[in-house]
């Protein structure tokens, strides 16, 4: 998962950092929380300490003054007085510093406004002069139950403040014995993230390390490649107005990649001036047009002021943050140019061969075969008037000179039938295979019947095709397994078709699912020897004297042409004297 893309992007590196800051300062705030929460205690802690420490110096000062009043009263001595005339500023100053220190505590501040009251009237009653002894004994008693009441506020204002020291006490030991844990777990995942981005981030430039070596090796093997390929690159940064060539791009022109300054102004001059407005209207439409079109332009290469054709594409490209280029790719096709010229002309060629191949199937299908029915006529009124009177010789020479006339025919009909089917272009249409069967044992009646043949074959499907061609591919194959039937055993020719798929037929170079229809036609002849396959579908070539088997040697050569206009396969297996088979693919 971690060595998926994305775990490995840029984007993924900087949420890490993005993330460790957060938690940096995430850990920060509650560590200086946790640091402020201790000094507040700690102050709240002091603050308590000082209000107890005023309250009872408040009840020493009252008991000061109380102590100086009596011994007043009771030696009238003024210098008893002393403590009794500062009591009141001490006091005041008390409650000066009490009241700060409680200002946010509205309890604390009801019972020390009690406490204020109390004290004033404490200090009401030591000013009152006695006349009796038990004026005395009444204002010493009140004296006492202020007193009293005094201590009792006090001492819960005192109570109240050990409370909240108790708490704060509290608080600050367990915040205390949190902090080292607060303070490893800071430090520990601080450290963690760290040690995570660096150990991402050391992946990382391994990674673009070795992403550099094999930027490096592929770009080296993208300038072999260029040079084997004769093309070159360019890369226009359109927000930057930045060229950048390749190596090979400079050699197209015929200039030192070395030496040369990157601008496209640099190549402009050595395109051909009739070339150059082209090339100018192509480079402004590809800034704007994603699907600009390729063009051909001719330069004078600088080395050699040798003409070139070169073929050029743009294409403009956009990245993630919208910037955009136009990259293109420049090819040398001054070989394929000639070649393409050289193609012409031999095409050129080629039509005026076969003008001569049409004016010679002219003459072969008119003015050979006038001179050869008038041969044969002659042959014929000689054998009808003249025969008798020739010699024993006269007669082999004239029997060999009919046989000689009659091969002709059929040679020039063969060849005619063959030139047809190579430049046939007829249009295919739906045809009836079991019609052009009918149709060729119709026409191959005579010696069916000669030879008291026994043809099976199914009802065939209909396909697209040439009808007569396939007319003519029946009748071939029919007559060649009755041409070389074995002497005095009746010829039997079993034929086959069945639907198959393309690719689970081994024995045709078709590896798609398409269809065919696969005939076979099997006989009981004389066959073959295996190793001659392929040979006999060859024009002229004959395995058998013409002596022994008559023919030219055209039909299965026909039959291959056939099959071929047809974009099928014809195969032959055969075992000698054991009969042979023609299989014959055709597409659906």
């Amino acid at each position: 998962m971690l060595n998926s893309k994305f775990f490995n992007s840029f984007s993924f590196i900087k949420g890490i950092f993005y993330t460790a800051l957060f938690v940096l300062i995430f850990l920060a705030s509650i560590t200086y929380r946790h640091i402020k929460e201790l000094e507040e205690i700690r102050e709240s802690m002091l603050k308590t300490y000082e209000i107890s420490l005023e309250l009872e110096k408040l009840i020493s000062y009252i008991k000061d003054a109380e102590t100086s009043d009596r011994g007043f009263v009771l030696s009238n001595d003024s210098t008893f007085l002393e403590p009794y005339s500062n009591a009141r500023d001490k006091v005041n100053n008390s409650f000066f510093i009490l009241r700060k220190a409680t200002e946010k505590d509205t309890l604390q501040q009801v019972h020390l406004n009690r406490i204020y009251n109390l004290v004033d009237r404490r200090f009401i009653y030591f000013k009152k002069e006695f006349s009796t002894r038990h004026e005395f004994q009444e204002n010493l008693k009140t004296g006492n139950k202020i007193m009293d009441s005094l201590r009792l506020e006090v001492n819960q204002m005192i109570a109240n403040e050990k409370r909240q020291i108790h708490n704060n006490d509290r608080i600050y030991r367990i915040s205390k014995s949190n902090t080292p844990l607060i303070l490893f777990s800071t430090f520990l995942i601080s450290i963690l993230t760290i040690v995570f981005g660096y150990v991402k981030i050391s992946k990382n430039y391994q990674r673009i390390l070795k992403s550099n070596r094999q930027l490096k090796i592929y770009d080296e093997l993208s300038n072999q490649s260029q040079k084997l390929g004769s093309y070159g690159t360019w890369i226009y940064h359109i927000s930057k107005n930045e060229f950048l060539f390749s190596e090979n791009y400079f050699n197209l022109f015929g200039l030192n990649p070395q030496l040369a300054f990157p601008k496209i102004d640099l190549f402009r001059p050595l395109i051909v001036e009739e070339d150059r407005e082209k090339y100018r209207k192509n480079f402004e439409n590809g800034l704007t047009n994603e699907n600009n079109p390729s063009i051909t332009f001719r330069i004078k290469r600088k080395d050699t002021n040798e003409l070139r054709y070169l073929r050029t594409k743009t294409k403009l490209i956009t990245d993630k943050n919208g910037l955009k280029s136009l990259i293109c790719t420049t090819r040398d096709i001054t070989d394929d140019y000639n070649k393409a010229l050289l193609i012409e002309e031999r095409n050129q060629e080629l039509e005026k061969t076969n003008m001569e191949l049409l004016e010679f199937n002219h003459v072969a299908s008119h003015d050979l075969q006038e001179p050869l029915r008038k041969i044969q006529t002659f042959i014929s009124r000689l054998e009808e008037k003249e025969t008798e009177s020739l010699s024993e010789n006269g007669k082999m020479y004239f029997d060999r000179i009919k046989s000689a006339a009659s091969r002709m025919r059929i040679l020039i009909d063969d060849l005619l039938q063959y030139s047809r089917t190579s430049r046939s272009q007829d249009i295919f249409t739906a045809v009836n295979l079991k019609l052009m069967l009918s149709n060729s044992i119709a026409e191959l009646s005579e010696i069916i019947l000669d030879q008291k043949a026994d043809i099976q074959y199914p009802d065939l499907p209909v396909v697209k095709g040439i009808e007569f061609q396939l007319e003519q591919l029946f009748t071939n194959l029919i007559s060649n397994a009755l041409k070389y039937s074995k002497p005095g055993i009746q010829p039997v020719i079993k034929i086959t078709s069945e639907e198959i798929t393309a690719s689970k037929e081994s024995a045709i170079a078709d590896n798609t699912n398409r269809k065919y229809l696969k005939l076979t036609f099997t006989d009981n002849g004389i066959g073959f020897e295996q190793e001659f396959a392929e040979k006999i579908f060859n024009i002229f070539q004959r395995l058998h004297s013409k002596t022994d088997y008559p023919g030219t040697g055209i039909g299965l050569a026909i039959c291959k042409k056939i099959v071929e206009n047809h974009k099928g396969y014809i195969l032959a297996k055969s075992i000698p004297n054991e009969g042979s088979q023609f299989i014959v693919y055709l597409p659906l």
